[in-house]
């Protein structure tokens, strides 16, 4: 082997050995850096199950859900016709004022579910909400919503050519979202 050669690898290792010891010792921090994070870790909390019960607990949380729901905004029953609203308005609760376009109304889910995979198909976004009346459950079928009844009166006359169905433009309100059938 070449001197040169053997001169150079003994320095590389020299130089390797120097930076695994010395870096760590210049990186890892002062020691009081240290103690200053292992002093910062609270200690963990002391619960002892003897004292709980299941009643202080229930009483947690509905304390907890009054809190939560002290916070929230109250709802306005909103009862303004919004038929010569313009476009991308909001209501008296500060919500979207958008539309649907309902399509049918069905006593079986088997048939909403029908209409709605049928216009899903056909690349609608649509949806089912789900009721119950007097006269029993009730399932009906929309496409929407959408801030635009222009948008919506297009895809009716669409729809109506291609699957012979007349929809009706109602009002889309998101509280009604709890009734939707998922899918």
């Amino acid at each position: 082997m070449d001197a040169k050669l053997k001169k150079r690898l003994t320095g590389a290792v020299i130089l390797t050995s120097l930076a695994i010891i010395l870096l760590p010792l210049l990186l890892d921090g002062t020691e009081e850096d240290r103690a200053r994070i292992a002093t910062d870790i609270p200690a963990p909390p002391k619960i002892d199950l003897e004292d709980i019960t299941v009643q202080d607990v229930m009483r947690k949380i509905e304390q907890m859900e009054k809190a939560s729901e002290a916070r929230l905004p109250k709802e306005v029953v909103d009862e303004t016709n919004y038929e010569a609203a313009p476009d991308h308005m909001l209501d008296r609760n500060q919500l979207p004022v958008n539309w649907s376009l309902q399509l049918g109304s069905f006593q079986k889910e088997d048939n909403a579910k029908r209409l709605r995979a049928q216009l899903r198909d056909q690349n609608y976004r649509s949806y089912i909400l789900h009721a119950n009346t007097n006269d029993g459950e009730i399932y009906r079928v929309f496409v929407g919503p959408s801030s635009s009844k222009e948008t919506l009166v297009e895809m009716n006359q669409e729809i109506e050519a291609k699957l012979k169905l007349k929809g009706r433009i109602v009002r889309y309100r998101i509280e009604d979202d709890r009734e939707q059938l998922g899918g």
